[in-house]
């Protein structure tokens, strides 16, 4: 009998958490596991399954499939969602998914997501990339003055101490890599019994373009409208090295909102900016593919998964020193490390764009660090070796 696993996790929609768990459940069922997906409800999708404090009507659970239908998958409900902390509160609706099942896994940004796992009691394993006020501090900032005030009063101590009982429990924390572990001790955590696990990237999927790029063409993947993110950042660096160098634009996947095509507007950038609107999966590797360089002008990142795609596709990266990234992108070999200014973003997108030689060996070095230390084959390892410290068998 197939092995039941499993995953609690974020809402699978979009963002690099879901990318993540996807890539993690398409390997367990690969070695033979049935893969359930839970995740809370939000209130922006599954408000009939969470309702209103005043509500009649009782939280809820519903069915259904996610990842293009390739796995079973389960929305719960829970009551106070305005507060997002109920979230990740125990209840007999994750309590009878839990029994249900033989394995446990967390995947989140942060190791909220664990909680109804720690409380049940039961091995599991907490595959995360960042500290809950690292990944939360950007977000809050943009809130309204009242609902920040009520994150910083009420949500944010008790996520806090939530977070403090997740690593202080049984569950095995696996980061996606050694800056978050770093992190984690940084805070005051010992992280014993802790692991790694890198997000894996397909260098036979992600690859160079058979004709080299066109010089000067910048790009970013992502949510424009996540205030971590920082694209106003990356769009006045362009506006910066555009007035040295004709040939800079930049290209984006998504499309604007409102608040950003604003300020494109207000920095005079329209010409320079190329949405490309929102890409399926399988068109993104020819969207890296045609970058002469990525930029990641975030101000906070677990780990950037689009940072890696892109340099499995032989694309240098100019990142801000926001994290996760820190850990592959090399600064003077894979790419640059920049301070978080526009000059500075600016400067080194001009250094690549006009020195080819530095260039091509930065590609050609960035291409490498995706093969050799984000292969499918390391996530792979990595997988057997944290399995096997909670559970003493192989996945």
């Amino acid at each position: 009998m197939a092995q039941r696993t499993l995953i609690i996790t974020l809402p699978p929609f979009e963002g690099g958490v879901p990318a993540k768990t996807r890539l993690l459940a398409q390997e367990l069922a690969a070695r033979g596991h049935h893969i359930t997906i839970a995740y809370y409800a939000p209130l922006s999708s599954h408000r009939h399954l969470s309702p209103s404090p005043w509500s009649l009507r009782h939280p809820g659970v519903e069915a259904g499939r996610c990842f293009d239908a390739e796995f079973d998958a389960v929305a719960v409900g829970c009551r106070w969602a305005e507060l997002e902390f109920p979230y990740y509160l125990p209840s007999p609706r994750w309590q009878a998914l839990i029994d249900a099942h033989d394995r446990h896994v967390a995947v989140g940004g942060t190791v909220l997501v664990s909680n109804p796992l720690r409380t049940a009691k039961v091995p599991h394993l907490v595959w995360c990339a960042s500290d809950m006020l690292g990944d939360r501090l950007d977000r809050r900032l943009a809130m309204t003055w009242p609902r920040r005030l009520i994150d910083h009063a009420v949500i944010g101590p008790v996520q806090a101490a939530m977070e403090r009982r997740i690593l202080a429990g049984t569950g095995r924390i696996v980061t996606v890599g050694h800056h978050a572990l770093g992190m984690f001790r940084r805070l005051g955590f010992a992280m014993a019994g802790s692991g790694i696990m890198p997000i894996p990237t397909d260098p036979d999927l992600y690859r160079p373009a058979a004709t080299e790029a066109e010089a000067g063409i910048i790009g970013f993947a992502g949510r424009p409208n996540d205030p971590r993110k920082n694209l106003g950042l990356l769009i006045r660096a362009i506006v910066i090295a555009h007035g040295r160098d004709p040939r800079i634009r930049l290209r984006l996947t998504g499309q604007p909102d409102k608040s950003t095509a604003a300020m494109i507007r207000s920095l005079g950038a329209q010409a320079l900016v190329q949405w490309q609107g929102v890409l399926p999966r399988q068109d993104l590797p020819g969207f890296y593919a045609g970058l002469d360089v990525f930029a990641l002008p975030s101000a906070q990142e677990g780990f950037g998964i689009v940072g890696i795609e892109a340099m499995a596709c032989g694309v240098p990266v100019v990142s801000t020193r926001c994290g996760g990234p820190q850990d592959y992108v090399c600064d003077g070999e894979t790419g640059f490390l920049v301070d978080s200014t526009a000059q500075a973003m600016a400067e080194a997108l001009l250094r690549l764009v006009i020195d080819r030689a530095l260039h091509h060996r930065m590609g050609h070095a960035a291409r490498n660090v995706a093969k050799t230390r984000y292969s499918p084959a390391c996530f792979r390892k990595a997988l057997d070796e944290n399995w096997q410290a909670v559970w003493g068998e192989h996945p």
